[in-house]
């Protein structure tokens, strides 16, 4: 069996990977009413896909089991407050793509009667179902460190 640590790193890698995967394939090409070009990738978003996944993992790291920064119990509460945030993330962030895929197939019919664009180019909706799954199963990833860890 794989230390706590190592799986907290795979998780971490895993939802890091998926969060650039559904940007570079679907969202940055989501049209906005300002303009038509790929959306740039804000300050924010960059934090919340590419640091807050390795929150657990430092919290882990910085513990007992490695760096001995601060105490077992420290590092306990602050890793399960991490993992549990991040599987509440992930959850709802594919939960959102999921109902995005849901009305846009609802109302396919509706915009070509207005002639109405849609959000998303149909290349990035191609991609839309394999990337929300990838957030799915790091989503239950997490829950499962949650749990098991």
């Amino acid at each position: 069996m794989p230390s706590f640590l190592t799986l907290a790193i795979g998780a971490s890698a895993l939802t890091a990977v998926a969060d650039w995967a559904g940007w570079h394939f679907v969202w940055r090409h989501e049209l906005t009413l300002s303009k038509e070009s790929p959306r740039k990738h804000s300050i924010t978003s960059i934090f919340m896909s590419y640091y807050l996944p390795f929150m657990p993992t430092l919290a882990i790291l910085l513990g007992p089991a490695r760096l001995e920064l601060y105490n077992d119990g420290f590092a306990q509460v602050a890793s399960t407050l991490l993992i549990l945030m991040m599987a509440i993330v992930t959850g709802g962030v594919s939960a959102s793509a999921w109902s995005v895929r849901r009305r846009h197939l609802e109302e396919r019919e509706a915009r070509k009667l207005i002639d109405q664009q849609d959000s998303l180019p149909e290349h990035a909706f191609q991609h839309l179902v394999w990337t929300t799954v990838m957030l799915t199963l790091c989503s239950l990833y997490w829950f499962y460190l949650l749990i098991f860890g």
